[in-house]
């Protein structure tokens, strides 16, 4: 991805429209529910070269994605796909297919294929040829004609082009382009997507109020990589923080589901399993940062949160293992970690003593 990396970005402002931002925003998120679903990995970039880009695992290419909406029309023709706009200079901004075409010419080997996703659908000629390409057929050969109309307005829009460059780039582009609708409209788009993630979800256990804030939480980091504005050239490690969303989001998601199953007998059962230890003032603070514990290991964006949890349940397994012989002397355990994760990390306020005794009693307890 060497060219991709250290090519000036086309377009960094994102949408001047509010409404086809948040519309924008939202597939995505739909796009990678979609994806975790088929169980693929991936890792997506908002408004990089375009409005999406998205790698697989060997980061060797890209994918790049233009999501457009309309209400003005209720399908794409190759015309409308093709219309160009002016700008106050006098010359013409590339049309939609121009862009991508421009992914195809500019990044070559590490474009694989580029994406027209919109609210609406496309008129029985683009249709026609995307038929054909999902096939693996070749349009030129199975309708010349389409081939020739999509030609001639590439041509128009790149006239002083190399012949032999345009002819190796417009192959490419016409076989590996693929325009479709996105399965979201504009009225319902926020509920279908909603839809889609609680299914994904699946867990009964989980309240409704903490599904919309993990979703919500999601939603707001593709906005806040969107918007993030970043210079080339630029390391994929630093492009992956600053603009990237991974696949595993969800698979981490699905893995703390499991451990959120019947919290709430949990928390019974570590209360009453207290109550010849502490009294019941400190069982009830113990149990109360407990749930928030669970609701902050739900945060997406607090990977430090995460990452300190699991530090400090192998500091109490560890205690746990040492110190077996006196298993039943909660006191003494509960002192042994707070010395030891003290001394490993003593940085992040959220983990204060209350909150460091309650997950000791989750993890020996629970």
């Amino acid at each position: 991805m060497k060219k991709i990396l250290e090519s000036e970005l086309r377009e960094q402002a994102g949408s001047e429209s509010y409404n086809r931002f948040e519309y924008q925003a939202h597939w995505i998120v739909y796009h990678m529910i979609n994806e975790y679903k088929l169980n693929k990995e991936y890792l997506i970039f908002c408004e990089f070269h375009d409005d999406m880009a998205k790698t697989d695992t060997t980061n060797n290419c890209a994918e790049f994605f233009q999501i457009k909406t309309s209400s003005k029309f209720k399908e794409w023709t190759i015309a409308r796909l093709f219309n160009r706009t002016k700008r106050r200079t006098g010359d013409y901004k590339h049309s939609f297919l121009g862009f991508i075409f421009y992914n195809f010419l500019k990044f070559n080997s590490e474009c694989s294929k580029c994406h027209f996703v919109s609210n609406i659908g496309m008129d029985d000629t683009v249709a026609t040829w995307q038929a054909i390409i999902e096939d693996n057929k070749l349009l030129k050969v199975e309708s010349e004609d389409t081939y020739n109309t999509i030609k001639d307005a590439m041509l128009l829009e790149y006239p002083e082009l190399n012949s032999i460059l345009f002819e190796e780039t417009f192959e490419k582009f016409v076989q590996s382009t693929f325009l479709y609708h996105g399965n979201l409209s504009l009225e319902n788009y926020e509920k279908v997507v909603a839809g889609e993630f609680f299914q994904m979800l699946d867990n009964k256990d989980i309240y409704t109020s903490n599904s919309n804030r993990i979703l919500r939480d999601i939603i707001e980091e593709v906005r806040k990589k969107s918007k993030h504005k970043i210079k080339v050239p630029i390391s994929y490690k630093r492009l992956s923080d600053e603009k990237g969303i991974s696949s595993q989001v969800f698979f981490r998601l699905k893995e703390i589901m499991k451990e959120t199953n019947t919290l709430e007998k949990v928390y019974e059962e570590i209360e009453s399993s207290l109550k010849e230890y502490i009294p019941i003032q400190q069982r009830r603070l113990i149990i109360r940062a407990l749930k928030e514990h669970q609701r902050k290991l739900l945060d997406i964006n607090d990977v430090l949160y995460q990452d300190t949890t699991t530090k400090l349940f192998k500091i109490i397994d560890e205690v746990l293992i040492v110190y077996y012989e006196r298993i039943e002397e909660l006191p003494y355990l509960i002192k042994q970690v707070h010395m030891l994760f003290e001394a490993v990390d003593s940085r992040h306020d959220n983990f204060n003593k209350v909150l460091v005794e309650a997950i000791f009693y989750e993890r020996i307890l629970g």
